[in-house]
């Protein structure tokens, strides 16, 4: 019987533990502060075992104890170098959805004088996107073809008969991450130049995208993308773009917030005031009262506009008190985003990702479009679509290394054909899967 040892019991970790408990010869034991989340991903399995502790603190004690013979991290990414070293120095195999930091890159000669595997970027995204994406640039490549330019985009929002509310969105997973999405710096390739978008300057450059039978979205670029001209082997390119999907309306929201100052990390004094007190302070506003008609002046909108009409909603116009002394504005957008963008157990999400390369056949003199798309829905009453396409992909990588179909030693990702192939076949078998499409273009 094979242990495996499973770090936090967050949004993504029942189709990890239930994928990972199908297996006849795992026995799978759960850390996790909250013994009601124990429960929901443990769902009574007789090889399942819960045990209510902190996975991170206690992860090292935790391993001694069970000597597990692989360890999946599904801690947040700031734990990810503390579970890669003390997995190396046991000799113990680990698979997180994370992306790699570089205080983790840098343990990668340790892990292989070691060899240990820590696999890493084994989610949606990043995961899912990697190996659909390599896949078929090496597809491209095999046929003699050049990858001129590629296009990524990924988002996950609410299904379109549940998107019932006027920001568009609600939330799969804490508001952390979006809220810090919200200031990220955006760096893409285009035409062989390289395009630099500061601190939330994305959001002003926003495009919009078909996406075949569910219509058009809002996208715009996320991260830094030049990296991936090297990881994906892809430094003919000319242009390189990733980038995240929302409905429309999104970025204009954003973009408004940002001039609010409704994402600053400013600690500021929270006691005795209202959400609406609060939003006439930033905007330093002399009065209340007028403070609607001074939102109007300095943002430039008007009260029918729908941007005004979406942070009414939002409550930053309401006489509620904040629930706190102290914090940052941030900090109160992060609790009215707990509090209104949140999904009834009745409704879908929906995970959209599509990649678009565009190559050229220097033999034939062709250039053709490859479109992949990926449309995935959340089982109401289950597990959303997030949780799954996040959570099924380290699962699949910890059931290659257990049965010794993947072995590579160091700190790695998801790049080589001895663990894509396995694993997008795998993502089928549970219905996640990519529709292909080819269009011939005219020079």
């Amino acid at each position: 019987m094979k242990e495996i040892l499973v770090l936090g019991a967050g949004r993504v970790a029942r189709p990890c533990v239930q994928y990972l408990l199908k297996e006849p010869g795992y026995h799978v034991t759960v850390v996790d502060l909250k013994e009601e989340n124990l429960v929901h991903v443990i769902g009574g399995h007789p090889r399942g075992k819960g045990i209510v502790g902190n996975a991170g603190s206690e992860s090292e004690l935790l391993m001694d104890k069970l000597n597990p013979d692989l360890v999946v991290n599904l801690l947040p990414a700031s734990f990810m170098k503390q579970i890669a070293e003390q997995c190396i120095e046991r000799a113990i195999p680990t698979v997180n959805p994370s992306y790699i930091d570089e205080e983790t890159r840098l343990l990668d000669t340790k892990a292989r004088q070691a060899g240990v595997t820590i696999l890493c970027e084994l989610g949606l995204d990043p995961g899912i996107d990697h190996m659909s994406a390599v896949k078929t640039i090496r597809k491209i490549h095999d046929e003699g073809g050049k990858i001129e330019s590629f296009w990524s985009v990924c988002g996950a929002i609410p299904s379109a008969k549940d998107n019932t509310n006027p920001m568009g969105y609600k939330l799969s997973w804490a508001p952390a991450g979006l809220i810090g999405a919200s200031k990220r710096d955006a760096r893409f390739l285009r035409n062989g130049k390289e395009v630099l978008l500061p601190g939330g300057e994305t959001f002003k450059y926003s495009d919009l995208i078909e996406v075949e039978d569910l219509g058009c979205f809002e996208v715009y670029a996320n991260g830094n993308s030049l990296p991936y001209l090297d990881m994906y082997g892809i430094k003919e390119a000319k242009s390189i773009y990733r980038g995240t999907v929302r409905y429309l309306g999104w970025s204009e929201t954003i973009c408004t917030m940002l001039e609010m100052g409704l994402f600053e990390e400013t600690r500021m004094e929270l006691s005795g005031l209202t959400y609406r007190d609060f939003s006439a302070k930033l905007l330093e506003a002399s009065s209340r009262d007028s403070f609607e008609e001074i939102l109007c002046k300095k943002l430039n909108i008007e009260p029918y506009m729908a941007i005004y009409q979406r942070l009414k909603w939002l409550g930053l116009f309401s006489d509620e008190l904040i629930p706190m002394e102290h914090g940052s504005p941030r900090d109160v957008i992060s609790r009215l985003y707990f509090d209104k963008l949140y999904y009834q157990k009745s409704e879908k999400d929906l995970v959209i990702m599509e990649h678009r390369f565009l190559s050229y056949y220097p033999v034939s003199g062709k250039r053709v479009l490859h479109k992949s798309t990926m449309v995935d829905y959340g089982i109401p009453g289950e597990d959303t679509s997030v949780a799954r396409t996040t959570g099924i992909p380290p699962a699949i990588g910890a059931k290659l290394i257990l049965e010794e179909r993947f072995s590579s030693p160091g700190v790695v990702g998801p790049f080589s054909p001895d663990i894509y192939e396995l694993a997008l076949e795998e993502l089928e078998t549970e219905n996640i899967l990519f529709k292909e499409k080819e269009e011939l273009i005219c020079n």
